[in-house]
């Protein structure tokens, strides 16, 4: 028996090896990138095993939570952990969050009970689904140029941009001490801003947001990558705690589906979280744009597939 049943996805099949093996991998991104891989996992799941986005996401969160917990803890015990920042982006996450899961479901059904559809190339397609494509397409082509167009230190392997570069020396209060950072003052408005933007990702797209929260670290924070990633693990926790809990709420979360996917992913971290601590922080971010390629075909797939198939 390699498939079961899945309830809420209207009793659908889904191959058991496949989401298991799935749950190593986004594992694995959890713990060396410090990201909930949801970047990967819901567009994953509803592509390749054709799972609904509403299923996806919620059992995604709930996914993310628990295997980002772990992830957090090793991080927190090598001392890759900006406490003070991590709370205040958790904070502002979990207001996003709430927003985020609304925008969901107006998308879903805009307040009523009828699924809304969009009529394109003579066919009719979903107004939620169509736009998390779009907008998993957007977001995840600017980190990955990002990256690519990054310029590091020779020496140290980090990168300084100049929003960074700016926001060091913005001092609108309040103001923050960050020196697990190495930053001695910051504005506060940053990470709460960041944090509340990270949040509706999280709510809407059913990820934790570290794919976008890891980068913004570094390039808009000037965080030094060991940190990022450690930070960025941690505030997930929150982030995605909150969404899984609204998104169980709505009766999104299909547990067998979970339970499947921690399976493999609990497994994925320890290997993630090991590799972590041996790649440089240039190799790290450079990894990283290789996922973000991968996801970005996915999504390309995605969208010709349904517009003009």
């Amino acid at each position: 028996m390699l498939e079961t049943i899945l309830p809420l996805a209207d009793n659908m099949p889904v191959f058991i090896p496949g989401i298991v093996l799935l749950g190593v991998f986004i594992g694995f991104l959890t713990g060396l990138f410090g990201v909930g891989g949801g970047f990967l996992l819901t567009p994953a799941l509803n592509i390749i095993f054709g799972i609904p986005y509403p299923i996806a996401v919620g059992s995604d969160l709930l996914q993310i939570f628990c295997t980002g917990t772990v992830s957090a803890f090793k991080h927190w015990k090598r001392k890759n952990v900006d406490l003070r920042l991590a709370a205040i982006l958790a904070i502002s996450a979990v207001a996003g969050a709430e927003a985020g899961k609304r925008l969901m479901l107006l998308l879903k059904e805009g307040g009523g009970d009828t699924v809304l559809t969009i009529n394109l190339f003579s066919q009719e397609h979903s107004l939620l689904k169509l736009t998390l494509d779009i907008l998993f397409l957007v977001l995840l082509g600017g980190v990955m140029l990002t990256i690519l167009n990054e310029k590091p230190d020779a020496k140290t392997g980090e990168t300084k941009t100049n929003i960074s570069k700016w926001l060091h020396g913005l001092k609108l209060s309040p103001l923050v001490s960050l020196p697990a950072s190495g930053l001695s003052a910051l504005t506060c408005w940053a990470p709460i801003s960041i944090g509340f933007l990270v949040g509706i990702v999280t709510g809407l797209m059913g990820v934790g947001g570290g794919f976008i929260m890891f980068p913004v670290l570094v390039y808009v924070i000037g965080v030094p990558t060991s940190i990022a990633v450690g930070t960025s693990a941690f505030q997930i926790l929150f982030a995605s705690g909150y969404g899984a809990f609204a998104h169980f709420g709505a009766g999104h979360v299909e547990l067998k589906l979970v339970a499947m996917l921690l399976t493999g992913s609990m497994v994925g971290v320890q290997i993630g979280v090991y590799a972590s601590d041996r790649l440089g922080n240039k190799n790290i971010r450079k990894y990283f744009s290789f996922v973000i390629g991968l996801a970005i075909l996915m999504i390309i797939y995605s969208l010709i597939k349904n517009l003009f198939f």
